[in-house]
């Protein structure tokens, strides 16, 4: 083990002895689990309490408890290790992880955790700040500055991903300024081009609010072009979706714009008990007005949205998987009844 993977893991450690004991465990015959999250007001964290929550009013058997734990990288890192027991962490992070891409090159995961079911996914979508002519496509690109997400956030590595998949990163002048400098920018005629990331339901951010403000009226639509989409579809980590543009109040981007989504995943250390996963696995089925009533950008329930995060060569843990198998047989079922 490495000096900084050692190091790593104290300060894994050192986040909640509580948490280090309480990872799974049985007391009065209640399984208790910890799982990984953000930071207080990140989209883990709202997903992790909700599920909390839901665990609480529909369950006998379980406790589950929250644990902030760094950025998505550092969650994997903590499933590995055994802080927790499971993380939630985008499917961006998670292929990286497989791929030993990034961070993971010089650390690599050693047991990758199980997939689980979705609790949310992260759409993105381009736009142009019109100073004379917009864009056609992402393959007008190479003479445009263009803002791909600040460095490091997960939009910005799955749009970089995307960029260089398409073979427009090279031609583009990239953009690496904070996010918060992004008004100022656009508002100044120094980026031409920007990538805009929401999560699945009525959020507006205070980036796409300042501005929506300060150039809306400029603001238009980029088609993703062929490359590009392209690039979309071939991601294991990225699913091509219609978008409804959240957070423009000026600018009129019309009802939907093509784009992409990465999904948000519940992943599970391999350990975890299949029968544990399967029943967390139904409650986000059977009651996401629950979730909503916590979260209320938890998904709506449907066995699609939930199991449609799945990057498929990697693992599943078995409880999910059986879940997801009983909503498909369901479902058959029932469309089967249907035409009788």
């Amino acid at each position: 083990m490495s000096v900084d993977r050692l190091s790593r893991r104290r300060t894994l450690t050192g986040l909640s002895t509580v948490g280090l004991v309480s990872v799974v465990g049985c007391v009065d015959d209640t399984e208790r689990l910890t799982i990984g999250v953000g930071p207080s007001g990140s989209r883990s964290y709202q997903a992790g309490h909700a599920l909390a929550v839901a665990v609480e009013r529909h369950s006998d058997d379980l406790s589950l408890r929250v644990e902030s734990v760094g950025p998505p990288s550092q969650r994997l890192y903590a499933v590995d290790d055994g802080t927790v027991a499971g993380a939630g962490v985008d499917n961006t992070t998670l292929y990286r992880a497989s791929e030993d891409r990034g961070v993971f090159d010089l650390d690599p995961i050693e047991s990758l955790p199980y997939q689980g079911f979705a609790y949310g996914y992260r759409e993105q979508y381009w736009l142009a700040v019109d100073g004379g002519t917009t864009p056609a496509s992402t393959a007008e690109f190479g003479d445009r500055v263009v803002y791909p997400g600040q460095p490091s956030e997960p939009s910005r590595l799955v749009t970089e991903q995307l960029l260089r998949d398409a073979e427009l990163w090279e031609a583009a002048e990239i953009d690496n300024r904070p996010r918060e400098a992004l008004p100022a920018a656009v508002d100044e005629q120094a980026v031409d081009c920007l990538v805009a990331a929401q999560h699945v339901g009525r959020e507006r951010t205070d980036w796409a609010a300042a501005v929506d403000e300060q150039v809306g009226e400029r603001l238009a639509v980029v088609p993703t072009g062929s490359a590009f989409q392209t690039a979309i579809d071939d991601a294991p980590n990225t699913v091509a979706r219609d978008i409804e543009p959240v957070g423009w109040e000026t600018a009129g981007l019309g009802e939907s714009v093509a784009g992409w989504a990465v999904p948000l995943q519940w992943l599970w250390s391999p350990t975890v008990d299949a029968d544990v996963i399967a029943e967390l696995t139904r409650i986000a089925h059977d009651h996401s007005e629950t979730l909503r009533g916590v979260d209320g950008l938890a998904l709506d329930g449907n066995p699609d949205g939930l199991s449609q995060g799945v990057i498929d060569g990697l693992a599943v843990h078995e409880g999910a998987a059986d879940v997801f198998s009983e909503r498909d047989e369901s479902n058959s079922d029932r469309e089967g009844d249907a035409t009788d």
